[in-house]
């Protein structure tokens, strides 16, 4: 009865919000200057993250965090076609079997270090090591050989054609300075976490919020945002009233993606 009352409380708010007079609406009639720089985005959702390391994820807030602050070597564009992310291009050899993928160069870790080959070699050791607890470590064991042909070329070799061989590497790439050689599921990076991508780790209140700030250094140029802000509500309809008091940017069950 309870999830039943907050319900019927948001639908109530959406009606009310739906009455409103035209006079109430206003609207921007300047120049369109493009976009600009400024402002966080406040995100609201029911449960916290438990990691912000992504092959130890097993939860939607963890994996939407996370990967604000990870790249992986392609990804999805606003149409859904695959492009390049942390590698700049790629070959796919005539029989289909191997990729090799020409990696960004300049890149660097928000701690300073530079990004390279050895960082997504690294990773995939760590999908397919029988030590990680890891759920996605499936697509990875399909591969017959993976090397760093030097620090800016990664080439992965299949032994039969395997469908989603190009878009399993959006996989989030890790720091191999930052983790080898040590236990990942003791890592402080699952609380501190260190990237490459467009936004930093700045603090994780645990049952109330994750703070991302802008990335400067990012590859690809700062964010327009200044930051981001992942808030943890108790119910739809609390995150319902927080957003039409304008507390709070988008409300949903999962992290912004």
């Amino acid at each position: 009865m309870k999830n039943m009352h907050h319900l019927l409380l948001v639908l109530l708010a959406l009606i009310l919000v739906g009455c409103k007079s035209p006079e109430e609406e206003r609207t921007y009639g300047g120049p369109d200057t493009g976009p600009a720089y400024g402002d966080l985005f406040i995100d609201a959702a029911i449960g916290d993250a438990s990691t912000l390391i992504p092959p130890l994820a097993s939860d939607a807030p963890s994996h939407g965090v996370a990967g604000l602050i990870y790249n992986g070597l392609v990804k999805y564009d606003g149409d859904l076609n695959l492009i390049g992310d942390l590698a700049e291009s790629w070959e796919i050899s005539p029989d289909g079997l191997t990729i090799t993928f020409k990696l960004r160069r300049g890149v660097k870790w928000q701690d300073g270090a530079p990004f390279t080959a050895q960082d997504v070699l690294f990773t995939y050791q760590v999908m397919v090591d029988p030590k990680t607890p890891t759920a996605y470590a499936g697509d990875y064991q399909q591969v017959k050989k993976a090397e760093a042909v030097d620090d800016y070329t990664f080439r992965v070799t299949y032994p039969k054609p395997f469908a989603p061989a190009l878009n399993s590497w959006g996989l989030a790439i890790l720091p191999k300075h930052l983790l080898a050689g040590k236990d990942i599921t003791q890592s402080p990076l699952a609380r501190h976490p260190i990237g490459t991508g467009p936004f930093k780790f700045r603090e994780w209140k645990a049952g109330e919020k994750i703070v991302l700030t802008d990335n400067p250094d990012y590859f690809e140029g700062r964010p327009h945002l200044n930051g981001y802000v992942y808030t943890i509500k108790p119910d739809m309809a609390t995150m319902f009233l927080e957003l039409k008091a304008g507390n709070i940017d988008r409300m949903g069950l999962t992290p912004l993606q």
